[in-house]
């Protein structure tokens, strides 16, 4: 079944309210879903939804957290997210840290107790959008390895960036450094289909192409990956006191996360007048685009441009739901109690945006 984006953003808004989330919280929580499905990473829309849905029913997710600011000075901030949505909270301190960034040029906002923060590009859309730089990054519950190692110690560890330009796209990058999101190998195993070997390794340490079987993801490119992750749990967990590590919750027992986040926010205008530096990066995306192109090549992308495609494409086409994850999220919206017993998904659609 295809929904459009509007259509989306209600029905997530309709669940999360009916689940007892604050209105203006799911709100935010279903833009930055349905972001995700309308820019092509299904891993963090909907089928990322299901699993907040089963940590609000394990009570491991605060649907009312006391978001509350304990260090405000100068440009640094410091939070504490009190295990509520994460998607919540980054945007909460973005906001913030953007208004410090306009006074001091650049702003550093961490936070501890929080939980996954959804579709990181979200965050690069928004702060392109604000003419600001924006760095976001995060650790989450520990999925790989260290390097060379076999316990499961570190997380997907996402790396945010956004910048603003003038004609051409935004330059936004959005990356995890493990080879993929757990979110895609969850999406595997719902639809029953098997996963590229070099995705994850199992509890042995061998590649794998069973989602079921994936205990350890893939850091990209091998030490340098690892690295990188290990610098965002320095970020998002030292500055914040956030849990790292064993410390962190355990993902299979459905616990609180636990986890830190780090945005740092930067006002290109106070380093020029802001049209100037937004004509710089147009300049820019045009000598990468119009560079010489590799055989078979047609055009050349910057990050986040495919994205940005997608999304107008997708807001006319429509996202296609699996009939997977249709049921699933029919089921779970039901057993919360959102919808009546024997309400099908075009029913639990159509309840919310009727």
């Amino acid at each position: 079944m295809n929904i459009g984006y509007e259509e989306e953003v209600r029905l997530v808004r309709g669940i999360l309210t009916a689940s007892d989330f604050p209105e203006e919280d799911a709100e935010i929580i279903a833009k930055v879903i349905a972001h995700s499905d309308f820019t092509g990473v299904y891993s963090h829309g909907l089928s990322r939804l299901t699993r907040y849905l089963r940590q609000i029913k394990a009570g491991s997710l605060n649907n009312k957290p006391r978001f509350e600011k304990l260090l405000d000075s100068g440009a640094v901030l410091v939070f504490d997210c009190d295990n509520g949505s994460g998607i919540v909270s980054v945007n909460k301190a973005y906001d913030l840290a953007k208004e410090k960034a306009r006074e001091f040029g650049i702003a550093m906002a961490v936070g501890r107790h929080n939980a996954n923060i959804g579709c990181g590009s979200y965050y690069g859309w928004r702060a392109a959008a604000d003419d600001m730089v924006a760095l976001v990054c995060c650790n989450t519950y520990a999925f790989t390895s260290p390097f060379g190692g076999a316990d499961r110690l570190i997380g997907t560890n996402p790396i945010i960036l956004g910048v603003p330009a003038g004609k051409e796209y935004p330059i936004v990058m959005d990356i995890s450094t493990t080879c993929v999101a757990m979110g895609k190998i969850q999406a595997a195993e719902r639809e029953g289909q098997s996963i590229p070997a070099e995705w994850a390794k199992d509890y042995d340490g061998a590649p794998t192409t069973d989602p079921g079987k994936a205990f350890s993801l893939s850091p990209i490119a091998g030490h340098k990956g690892y690295g990188l992750a290990v610098m965002v749990d320095v970020l998002s967990t030292m500055f914040s006191a956030a849990c790292f590590g064993t410390d962190l919750g355990l993902f299979s027992k459905l616990e609180k996360e636990n986890t830190g986040f780090c945005v740092i926010v930067i006002d290109p205008g106070k380093f020029m007048p802001i049209e100037q530096f937004k004509d710089e990066v147009d300049r820019y995306v045009r000598m990468m685009k119009d560079g010489r192109k590799a055989p078979g090549v047609q055009e050349i992308f910057l990050p986040g441009e495919i994205e940005y495609r997608k999304f107008d494409e997708m807001k006319k086409t429509g996202f296609a739901v699996s009939e997977a994850l249709a049921r699933e999220l029919t089921e779970l919206s039901i057993s919360l109690g959102a919808v009546e017993e024997g309400t099908d998904f075009a029913g639990l659609v159509a309840h919310f945006n009727a």
